[in-house]
């Protein structure tokens, strides 16, 4: 090796710190699809196929969400934002970043985005280390915990507005281009979108390969040479003439988006010092005034004092929320438009998550309304906060002091799902400030304990619930139903902590006959006796998931209860239940008119004939999922998918 080669570190991640949603069951002993799959070294690769060791999220496809309740900001201002979930993995030694490869064993294209969370630590130095310069003592084995608050931030390594489709059926090793950083990481978020693909993706491993030192000697070559590197690549970094390499710059990587970019927003001119309505200043000292120098003295703000103030926040509302706050900087009037709690009606924060740390959070925070700085009526009405604080980059205390500090009476939607700083004593002030508030999602907020969510029954009038992923239990759970009589919709899937299913249902039955759509995903215990009596006194039912639902038998009767008592049913996914059969499917067509989406994957009791009759009665239909099912091997699902090219009919395999 060169005197001057650098030593490369290449590893498999070692742990999950965090993930938005999974497959697999909670169960720790359960390691069918499971996110904790991605650790280690590759188990899979390169067989493609669907296979139980690879790491899967819940969703994919665009279907999933034309039936699913949701308040969107759909001003212009609105940022399309691509991802729908993550996986955050922690490697054993930081390094400073050159290559992520992405082992991905079905249906490849999810990744969209790369993040890395930056460690800022004082200099230590390695015992035994004659080193004079600091090091971390991760270098030599050590693991480094999660950094404590204020000493973190995210850089973007890569990003893809336009996430990859109709990619060959293969295991592939993807290994993008990355953005050089001046900072080590050993943790990474990786950021998915399944809107655009046919079927779940699958993840088999991730490798990050990094050097342990910065390369300062790259830096005197960057304007030399430029590396092409193929994406799909070997990630071995190139061992040839690497001082005279640079990373070549894609058109696909956004510029640094760090967490310290919304943190200094805030403008530095001393605006008292400017009055708009003040005297003229005089410029010159000569009898001879320049047009220029007038015109800015008429007009200090510029020509834009001259609009209307409806035209001007008009055009403010076509700024994305960053630029929004930068334009605090330009002038007087421009401050005054920024501040405006007026122009913050709808406020979406998720796509910025990675931005916004606690000094971002105390900018926001007066802008939308801080009672005792900017008192006023409350104009915020709806507020995403999803993924907020990933990394612990925000404190608990602070999002506890934000939710005091504003104005959230007339806040009626409210994203709190995946949030890492969202904790009992945040959640105890968020049912006092909210009153009014009808949409709340915390799903996979993990730090709540069953007492804490015991304390949203304060709220009274909610109309959707998302808990999914959370530690609510049976005395929680119940305690909401009977104070919000009005829920529409209710996701209490994956919700280990709750060990009567039967009972909620029951109590759901009585308290909220309005109920509209319900998931209870991997509902171990749920039997007929709930299913039976949702049925048949909640008759408004749209949507309904009962996914690894194993205690469901169809010679109970209840899913024939089910047809008959849901003539508006839409969706139904009956995922892995082996007892389905033609009766059940027939009873649909007869009875449940305006199906759209139907999962029996797994089912080995439904034939072809009951499927045809099921699409012949059922004209709205648009979604099958019949992955595994005995009686569909790939040629017939190929001949239904032939004679009803409207209808988006699914088959699962493995290689």
């Amino acid at each position: 090796m060169r005197p001057n080669q650098p030593k490369y570190i290449k590893q498999y991640a070692v742990g999950i710190i965090d993930f938005s949603s999974q497959y697999g069951g909670e169960s720790q002993r359960s390691f069918s699809y499971s996110v904790s799959n991605i650790i280690g070294e590759p188990k899979i690769f390169p067989k493609y196929g669907d296979f139980t060791q690879a790491a899967v999220m819940r969703t994919y496809g665009g279907w999933w969400d034309h039936t699913q309740p949701a308040l969107r900001d759909t001003r212009p201002r609105s940022l399309k934002f691509q991802s729908q979930d993550y996986i955050d993995v922690v490697f054993d030694k930081a390094v400073y970043p050159w290559s992520i490869a992405i082992y991905e064993t079905y249906n490849p294209g999810a990744l969209v985005r790369i993040l890395a969370l930056c460690q800022e630590f004082p200099n230590q130095k390695t015992p035994g280390n004659d080193n004079q310069d600091g090091v971390d003592p991760d270098i030599c084995g050590k693991a480094v915990p999660i950094p404590v608050y204020g000493f973190t931030s995210w850089e973007v390594l890569w990003e893809n507005t336009n996430p990859q489709q109709n990619l060959p059926r293969e295991a592939r090793m993807f290994a993008p281009i990355l953005r050089e950083i001046n900072k080590r990481s050993r943790i990474i978020r990786l950021e998915f979108s399944h809107s655009h693909l046919d079927y779940y993706t699958e993840l088999d491993a991730v490798e990050l390969t990094g050097l342990p030192t910065p390369m300062e000697f790259r830096q005197k070559a960057m304007s030399q040479r430029t590396l092409s590197y193929n994406a799909s690549s070997s990630v071995d970094p190139p061992l040839e003439e690497l001082q005279l390499l640079s990373i070549a710059q894609s058109d696909s990587i956004a510029p640094s988006s760090s967490t310290e970019d919304l943190a200094y927003l805030e403008s530095k001119v001393d605006y008292k010092s400017t009055s708009v309505d003040g005297p003229v200043t005089q410029v010159s000292s000569g009898n001879d005034v320049s047009e220029t120098q007038l015109e800015t003295n008429l007009y200090p703000d510029g020509y834009f004092s001259l609009l209307p103030p409806e035209i001007l926040s008009k055009i403010f509302n076509y700024l994305p929320f960053p630029d929004f706050c930068r334009a605090a900087r330009v002038c007087h009037l421009f401050k005054e438009h920024s501040y405006n709690p007026n122009q913050l009606v709808h406020l979406d924060l998720q796509p910025y998550w990675h931005m916004i740390n606690e000094r971002a959070l105390e900018s926001i925070q007066v802008r939308c309304g801080d009672e005792e700085i900017n008192p006023g009526p409350p104009v915020l009405k709806t507020l995403n906060m999803k993924w907020l604080g990933g990394g612990d980059i925000i404190a608990p205390l602070q999002l506890d002091l934000f939710f005091h500090s504003c104005n959230f009476k007339s806040l009626s939607f409210l994203d709190l799902g995946s949030s890492f700083c969202l904790t009992d004593h945040v959640l105890a002030t968020l049912t006092r400030v909210a009153p009014m508030l009808q949409y709340l999602n915390i799903e996979s907020c993990d730090k709540l304990t069953p007492q804490a969510l015991r304390m949203l029954h304060k709220m009274q009038n909610l109309q959707t619930l998302n808990v999914y992923r959370t530690k609510v239990d049976d005395a929680g759970i119940i305690c909401i139903i009977h104070a919000n009589p009005e829920l529409r919709h209710l996701n209490i899937g994956s919700c280990p902590m709750i060990t009567d299913y039967d009972r909620v249902l029951q109590e759901l039955s009585i308290h909220c006959k309005q109920i509209r759509s319900l998931d209870t995903w991997r509902a171990k215990s749920l039997t007929s006796i709930g299913l039976n009596a949702l049925t048949s006194n909640c008759k408004c039912l749209e949507e309904l998931d009962l996914g690894w639902c194993g205690t469901l038998q169809s010679s109970s009767g209840c899913f024939a209860s089910l047809a008959r008592n849901s003539p508006n049913l839409k969706k139904l996914f009956v995922t892995a239940n082996r007892t389905i059969s033609d009766n059940e499917i027939n009873l649909l067509a007869k009875h449940c008119r305006k199906l759209r989406q139907l999962d029996i994957l797994g089912t080995r009791l439904v034939t072809r004939l009951a499927i045809e009759n099921l699409i012949y009665k059922c004209p709205d239909l648009h979604f099958i999922d019949l992955s595994f099912c005995y009686a569909f091997p790939e040629e017939i699902v190929n001949s239904l998918r032939q004679n009803h090219p409207q209808i988006a009919i699914k088959r699962s395999f493995q290689e």
